[in-house]
């Protein structure tokens, strides 16, 4: 069964896009909107003017990324709001990260009454642990290290496997390529060892 009406707005729904997954962290679905002011400068009977402030509405981050995240990345527009998608689709917007840190906080406190004070400490110190200054989850080393791997697999996909400096922008027949200023040089490829033919620049 097809949603014919927004259930927020009431509008009829025009066209439908699937979730995609995150587009930083590649594991977990897109479940943040982000409203974005676009200020693009169009050129109207020789006059450049400023359009009107338009959201992007652009679903492409998880809860867990979109905290880290000052533009889209589809759009490279500011972010001005995050939306969960819960509220997208009519339900209530979870409590901020604050507001759960002192529920969970005091509760801990009160379950906790009568323990000693390093037990409290403790799970107070756990519960704080998770979250930053700012509200947002806390990054942990994992995340990190994750974010590292795929950064050196674009690495490893873009740089030249010659001299490790430049960006490949040379591809031979073989489907393997190289910086122009390593390819001019080379009439063997360095990875499947067959004879050059031809060099195709990138631009």
């Amino acid at each position: 069964m097809q949603v014919k009406k927004c259930l927020i707005c009431k509008e009829v729904v025009q066209s439908r896009n699937k979730i995609e997954e995150c587009l930083v962290c590649s594991d977990k679905k897109s479940s943040i909107l982000f409203k974005c002011n676009l200020n693009i400068l169009i050129l109207k009977h020789g006059s450049i003017v400023s359009p009107p402030h338009q959201p992007c509405n652009h679903l492409c981050a998880c809860e867990g990324c979109a905290p880290l995240m000052k533009k889209c990345v589809q759009c490279r527009a500011n972010i001005d709001q995050v939306v969960p998608f819960i509220v997208c689709c009519g339900g209530t917007a979870p409590p901020p990260p604050q507001l759960m840190l002192n529920n969970a906080t005091s509760n801990a406190n009160n379950n906790n009454n009568n323990n000693n004070n390093s037990a409290g400490n403790a799970t107070n110190a756990q519960i704080i642990g998770s979250f930053m200054n700012n509200g947002a989850r806390d990054v942990t080393n994992n995340d990190i290290q994750k974010l590292q791997q795929q950064l050196q697999d674009i690495k490893d996909q873009t740089m030249c496997p010659v001299c490790l400096d430049r960006i490949k922008n040379m591809i031979f027949l073989c489907g393997h390529g190289a910086c122009q200023m390593c390819g001019d040089r080379m009439s063997i490829c360095p990875i499947c060892r067959n004879s050059i033919e031809k060099r195709i620049l990138l631009y």
